[in-house]
């Protein structure tokens, strides 16, 4: 992920990459907007223009195709993704739909009011140390369940 995206995203990266807390997301369960992440991501980062490629969002994520297409089958079956052929690809490929992009913006709203909160209490300092040790606790629990190669 490029350092503009990284600064432009701090409290969903904070949510989604540090601590896994349900209770944060009041309209979308975490799962699914992890997915709605990505594809974010990917078409702001995409030549495309919103459209965002299965084989595109499966290297990003690091997931295999078929779990990607699961994921996307189930996001249709909310109305949040609609899924699409590109028949002069050859390829599959997903765009938000605006209630996607709606319930994103309110629990973006959310994380940053909570972040903020958070911050406040606890001081950027300690937050900081806090993450550190979280990450390196995920780090130890990946290599115990076998999964080193797995992004940390």
């Amino acid at each position: 992920m490029q350092d503009k995206t990284i600064k432009d995203h701090k409290e969903e990266i904070f949510f989604l990459n540090n601590f896994n807390i349900d209770r944060v997301f009041g309209t979308i369960e975490r799962a699914d907007y992890v997915f709605l992440y990505y594809i974010k991501i990917c078409a702001d980062e995409s030549v495309q223009q919103d459209r965002v490629y299965l084989s595109e969002l499966a290297g990003a994520m690091h997931l295999a195709l078929p779990e990607i297409s699961k994921a996307m089958e189930n996001l249709q079956e909310k109305g949040y993704v609609s899924w699409k052929t590109d028949n002069s690809a050859g390829k599959t490929y997903v765009e938000l739909t605006s209630k996607a992009v709606e319930l994103m913006s309110d629990e973006r709203l959310r994380m940053k009011k909570c972040y903020e909160q958070i911050r406040e209490e606890i001081g950027e300092e300690e937050l900081s140390g806090m993450v550190q040790t979280m990450k390196k606790i995920t780090g130890i629990l990946k290599r115990v369940n076998g999964n080193a190669g797995a992004e940390e």
